[in-house]
């Protein structure tokens, strides 16, 4: 374990302890595997590079290329999920944040950016960043190869020739500063290490034009801190434990809501509009 994911799990757990929320964790599989903090897990598990090597071979190995790969066998769920994301997006821009531009026709006659990070075949892309909410480019960024070489003919020829493909894994991807108008990043922050985490999100908000936005969508747990998966090397984080990092990354909370009618089996999902901090 290196000093960076130390001090970072040392910080997590200080903000929940003095704001009353679980630091302790539990394994996903095992009953009988748990965690007294945040600390302890990374103490636990040291070894950064296999754990990104064995999510890497899991997603690669055992995942289909399909919207029912992407959501784990709950492709029936897309529409809503897609729904619920266009009305927060929506939401935000009327209530919150009328400054974000979505379309080019809002940015002056300028084409505007998104970013779907870890993702997949484009799912996002090709149900809500650019046909939906109207923006102008995306940039698809997945550690895959074998997602993103489906991608193209996923989205098919006329969304694919508005993207960008990057292959990388988000705790190396180094966005530009003034790329993005919005960046989504929906379940895939639970395979970053928290160093990581923090790392890409303030590359994240660097990366932000004016009026721009950083969006998270995930599953949370809410008795403990956080649930480990060490088959597929992912960590499920309490809402508390994902603010945390986020104000670590130099992020400000615009708005949060619950993503509705999701199946009651999965974890919660909350959708995360994040700013970088105003002076």
């Amino acid at each position: 374990m290196d000093d960076d994911e130390r001090a970072v799990a040392l910080s997590v757990d200080a903000r929940l302890r003095s704001s009353g929320h679980p630091v302790d964790g539990r394994d996903a599989d095992d009953d009988d595997v748990t965690y007294p903090s945040i600390t302890d897990w990374t103490e636990r598990h040291p070894d950064r590079d296999g754990w990104y090597r064995r999510g890497h071979r899991h997603y690669e190995g055992g995942v289909d290329a399909t919207v029912d790969g992407m959501l784990g066998g709950f492709a029936r769920i897309t529409g809503t999920d897609l729904e619920g994301s266009a009305r927060f997006i929506r939401d935000v821009k009327s209530r919150i944040r009328p400054e974000l531009r979505l379309t080019a026709e809002e940015n002056g006659g300028r084409p505007t950016v998104a970013c779907e990070c870890g993702a997949g075949i484009g799912r996002v892309t090709k149900g809500l960043l650019l046909p939906a909410l109207g923006m102008t480019r995306c940039d698809l960024v997945e550690t895959s190869g074998k997602m993103l070489s489906e991608a193209p003919s996923y989205l098919g020829g006329a969304i694919a020739s508005r993207c960008r493909f990057l292959r990388s894994g988000l705790q190396d991807f180094e966005p530009a500063a003034d790329s993005y108008d919005l960046v989504w990043v929906q379940w895939v922050i639970g395979y970053l290490r928290d160093a990581d985490l923090v790392k890409f999100l303030r590359r994240c908000g660097d990366a932000l034009r004016e009026g721009g936005m950083v969006v998270i969508k995930d599953n949370v747990c809410d008795d403990v801190a956080f649930v480990a998966d060490r088959e597929d090397a992912s960590k499920t984080r309490s809402l508390p434990y994902i603010r945390a990092i986020a104000d670590l990354a130099g992020l400000a909370v615009v708005h949060e809501e619950v993503q509705g009618d999701f199946p009651r089996e999965i974890f919660p999902v909350p959708m995360i509009a994040l700013e970088g901090k105003r002076p």
